[in-house]
């Protein structure tokens, strides 16, 4: 049975279907088991890079797998060995450093999560993504709650609607209106709250972008964003979209950021619940479609931005904000 439930919006800005794709960090596996498993679960065929980074070709495009380490994936580890007893006048062979390498990741394999990558998949055959969930079930592979310090995360990378700049404001309106709604709905683990990761959103920038008279152009909503929000670190990442929209804007002011450009949210919110037998990756897309409702409902939009600005400006508040806008989403 499909329990990934449908947006309203199903086209993507070109017109096609939307397409939706994940990263899932887990740990408790080696990367022979974590290739084994990709390879039953979708019939694919590996590409190996390293010992910590493989590749697999499929329809929609290539799963990644990998130690989530750069020494590691990047082969920085290897260089800078052999560079190392090269300046001390000694050679080291291949060998010695594949050795130290599966030293180092045996090491790190439950302080280090592994990552799934998959390619991004059309709307209309997203259910494959829960084969992956109960794969990882199966096979003992542990996730945020396994561990006290497992701060490890679910990202969807949501193909947008629209490039208007409408249409990316209204989704960002949405979302920092529900922001702490979906961190209580989805009892985001402590040991990512107190991680930079998914930094929630400031409310000078949220009063900014919630006013009426807030009306950018797109080249002025890509600069405020920036000025506000010079990280990835937002439970929503609207980087890759800008990057996509004007790479050379966004990497002439964050020269330091690891962005890469699509067109597509990259909503870094909920946790990975690998190894959790109720727990499906559809159970936070379905929490993702909450935003999905509000940013294309204009008139619930507009209610909402008032009722937070009002709340945000008020002195004292008797009810958490999240309960409030609780009442409004789930009575839609």
């Amino acid at each position: 049975m499909n329990s990934f439930k449908m947006p309203k919006m199903t086209q993507n800005y070109e017109g096609n279907i939307r397409k939706v794709g994940f990263e899932i960090e887990f740990s408790n596996m080696r990367m022979k088991r974590v290739v084994s498993l990709l390879k039953k679960t979708y019939n694919l065929k590996e590409n190996r890079v390293n010992n910590f980074l493989y590749t697999f070709d499929s329809e929609f495009g290539k799963f990644v797998a990998e130690l989530d380490f750069e020494l590691l994936t990047k082969q920085k580890l290897k260089s800078n060995v052999v560079d190392f007893f090269d300046k001390i006048g000694m050679q080291i062979d291949e060998s010695k450093v594949e050795k130290v390498e599966d030293m180092i990741g045996s090491i790190s394999k439950d302080l280090v999560p592994y990552e799934i990558s998959t390619p991004p998949i059309p709307l209309d055959k997203i259910s494959m993504i829960n084969d992956l969930s109960d794969s990882l079930y199966k096979v003992g592979a542990e996730g945020t709650r396994k561990k006290v310090y497992n701060a490890f995360g679910l990202h969807i990378n949501i193909e947008v609607v629209s490039l208007d700049v409408q249409s990316l404001l209204d989704y960002l309106r949405a979302y920092v209106i529900l922001e702490s709604f979906l961190v209580k709905d989805a009892k985001i683990d402590i040991t990512r709250k107190i991680t930079p990761y998914i930094d929630k959103f400031k409310d000078d920038y949220i009063m900014k972008i919630l006013s009426e008279n807030y009306n950018p152009t797109l080249d002025e909503f890509i600069d405020d964003y920036i000025k506000y929000n010079p990280t990835r670190n937002r439970s929503l990442d609207m980087l890759p979209i800008f990057a996509f929209i004007d790479e050379t804007k966004v990497r002439k002011s964050l020269k330091k950021q690891k962005i890469n450009p699509r067109p597509a949210f990259h909503y870094r919110l909920s946790n990975s619940l690998v190894g959790e037998e109720d727990w499906k990756i559809s159970d936070e897309w379905n929490r993702w479609l909450y935003v999905e409702r509000v940013a294309n409902d204009k008139k619930l939009l507009s209610k909402l931005s008032k009722k937070y600005l009002f709340h945000l400006e008020k002195f004292v508040n008797f009810t958490a904000w999240e309960e409030k806008v609780s009442k409004c989403v789930k009575s839609q």
